[in-house]
């Protein structure tokens, strides 16, 4: 019970559900003391014990009915029905433990499961065998028959194909081994049925899985559309946990250095005597950003990115304002907060994305809107590939941004070695900025805001 447990949390955590070790510890207890024959009831305990919220409670209920969709369902109905099986058994001399079942040692134990109408019992019998043969491991459909031969071995096919087969004074009767026979079909149907079911629950979120870390690691100019809504979920995600990780206050805490001058001064009507501790704290500055993306059209996915991670760290970024361009620059700040940012990307990129770029425009429209307003304070990212159609790109307003700014990214979605060829001026620009990264995948957005939290 406690491995098949263990496989289904396991299947939960696939599925994106946050169980801890502890909250493991506690679904087994719970399970021990109620049981896996009474299915809502076991599916209650485990809900309350690793569910944390609504969404995550109808995950486990889902993943619970496909988990434990037994192979039991038509077998049970079958042994239910008083069918040909049960009138054979009936002719069995009775044992002296149940007066329904076949004397110990005549038959398998297979058989006698078979025959006894226990059908709880052979679900969790057949459920046992599956965690045995590790069944979730299975990753490929064609492995189905694999593990179906595997699982029907160790319930003890073998034995119960040697009393259908048996033959002499010690065979069963003809009608019994027909019984026998079918209901060994059956079983096999049901394992069958269970292994297929076990495989679209492993599978399926191993395949997310692979899926979601593929998308962490690809191209973000490579994204297709039908990928935009599962991308923008890692996207959050990933921000969300770098919000986490960084979202610290300035604060006075009992540690770290003391604070000589203010612990004096706060004794001082003490006679000397210290009764009161002052520390040193560590200021640490949010940083105002000015972000500006190229969504011109090699460009306009990545900054569809960018923008949605830079304003799901609203907890430690809160003061951004944003700028798109093609060729004239356009803040977009107030849209970002009238409208969620996919509503605000759609809205962006209809009226100023995929145009011809022309980085000079863009960057005399920031001189006149936003260079005023820059100082030692603000962080400035730039989000562009430097491809300027052979224009003049203003090199010398990036080189007064960078004088005025505290930090000023440039973030190129190509290549390194797509530098400074055709028509990019990206050696006009290096000059100008504190760091040059190439950005092109979430692993590298992720990567790239994690040093800007971690240096603010």
């Amino acid at each position: 019970m406690q491995k098949m447990l263990s496989q289904f949390i396991a299947a939960l955590r696939q599925s994106g559900l946050p169980i801890s070790q502890a909250e493991t510890l506690d679904a087994v207890r719970a399970v021990q003391l109620v049981g896996i024959r009474e299915r809502e009831l076991l599916k209650t305990t485990l809900s309350l014990s690793l569910s944390k919220t609504r969404p995550n409670q109808l995950i486990l209920e889902q993943l619970f009915d496909d988990y434990f969709a037994g192979p039991s369902t038509e077998l049970n109905k079958s042994l239910d029905e008083g069918d040909e099986l049960s009138i054979a058994a009936e002719s069995l001399p009775p044992s002296a433990d149940d007066q329904s079942a076949p004397p110990q040692g005549e038959l398998s134990v297979l058989a006698q499961q078979l025959l006894s109408g226990d059908g709880e019992g052979l679900t969790v019998a057949v459920a046992a065998a599956a965690g045995a043969e590790n069944l979730s491991n299975i990753s490929v459909f064609t492995q189905k028959n694999l593990y179906s031969y595997r699982i029907m071995q160790r319930l003890g096919d073998e034995a119960l194909l040697a009393d259908i087969n048996s033959k002499g004074n010690s065979a069963p009767e003809p009608a019994l081994i027909n019984s026998l026979q079918a209901r060994r079909e059956q079983l096999q149907a049901q394992v069958r049925d269970y292994v297929e079911q076990q495989f679209l629950v492993h599978a399926k979120h191993k395949g997310m899985k692979f899926r979601e870390d593929l998308l962490h690691k690809v191209k973000l100019s490579h994204i297709e559309h039908q990928d935009y809504h599962r991308m923008a979920a890692l996207v959050a995600k990933a921000a969300r946990k770098l919000a986490t990780q960084h979202s610290r206050r300035r604060k006075v805490s009992k540690r770290g250095m003391l604070d000589v001058r203010k612990t004096l001064a706060a004794n001082a009507a003490f006679d000397g005597v210290q009764f009161h501790t002052r520390w040193k704290a560590t200021k640490i500055e949010r940083p105002k950003i000015v972000a500006i993306c190229d969504v011109s059209g090699s460009v306009s996915r990545v900054a569809r990115f960018l923008l949605l991670f830079l304003y799901s760290l609203q907890d430690v970024l809160p003061k951004v304002r944003s700028f798109v361009f093609a060729s004239d620059l356009v803040e977009v700040s107030e849209l970002f907060e009238r409208e969620d940012v996919a509503a605000a990307m759609e809205i962006i990129m209809q009226r100023w994305g995929n145009m011809s770029t022309n980085y000079g425009t863009a960057l005399e429209g920031l001189q006149e809107q936003v260079l005023s307003t820059i100082d030692k304070k603000t962080t400035v990212i730039m989000l562009g590939d430097a491809r300027n159609n052979n224009g003049d790109g203003r090199a010398d307003i990036w080189s007064q941004v960078y004088r005025q700014s505290r930090r000023v990214l440039w973030l190129n979605p190509e290549n390194k070695v797509s530098w400074n060829t055709g028509d990019s001026i990206m050696s006009e620009y290096s000059p100008g900025c504190s760091e040059v990264d190439a950005c092109q995948s979430l692993n590298d957005i992720n990567r790239i805001f994690s040093r800007l939290l971690k240096n603010s």
